[in-house]
């Protein structure tokens, strides 16, 4: 008895997905049925490319691990372009199934993939699959570039939070995304956003919940400002989008982005305690954690090992002295003052980094526009040119953030108690960490709070 196995791809692009890999399969058994095979393994890859040297076919994988262990004697398959359409997975198939006699067989004929005469055939059939997606890829790529040229965006197959697939906006979701923006610029942590999003239920689009890494990837959409994109990089502005943030705003995020820390696909704790991460110990100059003692005492803590003199206070006591502090600044004029001049200098300073930002970004699309069609141009030279400005506008985009006053005391001067509780956490820690350095000393009352063991200075 004949042991196949039935493999089954379709390509990311087309739609009724599990009807045709199911025709797929059904045609499949039927050869496997006349020619009195038995069905022993069926291994399929929806939305895979065949293709795309770095798409990955777990099916097509677990397949060729049975050929290497004995398991099948025959493959049958829809169509051979299912199968290969590179010839080094042609090559690697052939040199697995040499000494196991391996047949190929679909609705349209059989092959014997130990027979010289059919492993040729199957080269060229190889061979012009592979031209056929290469001359694809590059109509694709032509027609995807002539409409970044118009200045038309495009879309994916799915819709994106915020949008519609036809790119026109949902309103209560641009709302979010605009609170959002207007919040991370204000100085609220990304990870205490992200968890409010996937924790108070603001819905995903492709997933019951916002992981880490897709809520960043939302925020860096240039479609959210009405760009169009190159490879997730703005190259100009869309003429078929209505934007949904502004370009600055969304210049400043990406730089907020950019400097942050946690910059890959995890998900981050967000803080609960006003001063963990922000508390300094006098002995070793790291910053404290929240912890409770044994009696269930919440405190603030130095836990390195090595620190000579670990110092440990009250949370409470602590909170209420160092707020005590910020609300007094917040109602100094002399602090606003200072606050007032800084601002109007990073403005000045913002100014010329805008102006050379814009230039560059003029230059880039001139470069674009100018030798996109010119056949004497060498493509290497034309990519280095482009890669060499992007990380200009790189620079000058990191030099505007750097230049940007920090808005997270708008609004805040002469703030009260109850104005204080009603921000949220992430706000209050980073109004902390604008006004104020906190240093904490050992002391010599014990439990009991010292004033004077604690350090409270102006950032």
């Amino acid at each position: 008895m004949v042991r196949a196995a039935i493999y089954c791809r379709i390509s990311p692009t087309k739609e009724n997905k599990e009807e045709k890999l199911e025709r797929q399969e059904a045609d499949s058994r039927a050869v496997c049925d006349r020619n009195g095979w038995l069905v022993e393994g069926v291994f399929i890859d929806p939305s895979r490319s065949a293709w795309m040297r770095n798409r990955k076919r777990p099916g097509w994988d677990q397949m060729l691990e049975g050929v290497r262990d004995g398991e099948f004697d025959a493959i049958v398959i829809y169509h051979g372009d299912r199968l290969i359409r590179q010839p080094w997975d042609l090559e690697l198939l052939l040199s697995l199934a040499s000494e196991k006699g391996i047949r190929l067989a679909s609705p349209t004929g059989a092959r014997n993939l130990d027979n010289a005469d059919d492993r040729f055939i199957l080269r060229i059939e190889a061979a012009q699959a592979c031209k056929a997606s290469d001359d694809t890829s590059r109509r694709v790529k032509r027609a995807k570039s002539s409409l970044r040229e118009q200045g038309i965006a495009t879309l994916g197959r799915t819709r994106a939070f915020g949008r519609e697939l036809d790119g026109s906006i949902i309103e209560a979701e641009a709302e979010l995304i605009r609170d959002v923006f207007e919040r991370i610029i204000a100085g609220e942590p990304v990870a205490s956003l992200w968890h409010e999003w996937s924790f108070d239920g603001v819905p995903a689009v492709k997933a019951a919940q916002w992981r880490y890494g897709s809520f960043r990837q939302m925020l860096q959409r240039p479609d959210l400002a009405g760009l169009v994109a190159y490879q997730g990089k703005p190259v100009g502005e869309a003429t078929n989008l209505r934007a949904i943030v502004g370009r600055e705003q969304w210049d400043a995020v990406q730089t907020i982005l950019g400097n942050t820390a946690a910059k890959y696909d995890r998900q981050p704790r967000p803080r609960k305690h006003l001063l963990s991460g922000i508390a300094v110990c006098s002995g070793c100059d790291q910053t404290v954690n929240a912890n409770a003692t044994v009696s269930g005492v919440m405190r603030y803590r130095c836990i390195w090992p090595a620190c000579p003199r670990p110092t440990s206070r009250n949370m409470t006591l602590l909170d209420e002295y160092v707020i005590g502090n910020v609300l007094r600044r917040l109602a100094d004029d002399r602090v606003w003052e200072r606050i007032a001049a800084n601002r109007a200098a990073a403005a000045d300073d913002g100014g010329r980094a805008r102006a050379d930002l814009e230039a560059l970004r003029a230059r880039r699309e001139q470069v674009a526009e100018e030798f996109a069609d010119d056949d004497e141009m060498d493509p290497a030279l034309l990519r280095k040119m482009l890669a060499r400005l992007d990380e200009r506008i790189g620079q000058a985009q990191a030099r505007l953030g750097g230049n940007r006053a920090s808005s997270v005391l708008d609004g805040l001067q002469n703030l009260d108690r109850p104005g204080w509780d009603g921000l949220a956490l992430g706000r209050r820690r980073s109004v902390v960490r604008e006004l104020v350095t906190v240093k904490l000393f050992p002391s010599a009352k014990g439990p009991s709070f010292d004033v004077k063991s604690v350090e409270v200075l102006d950032a």
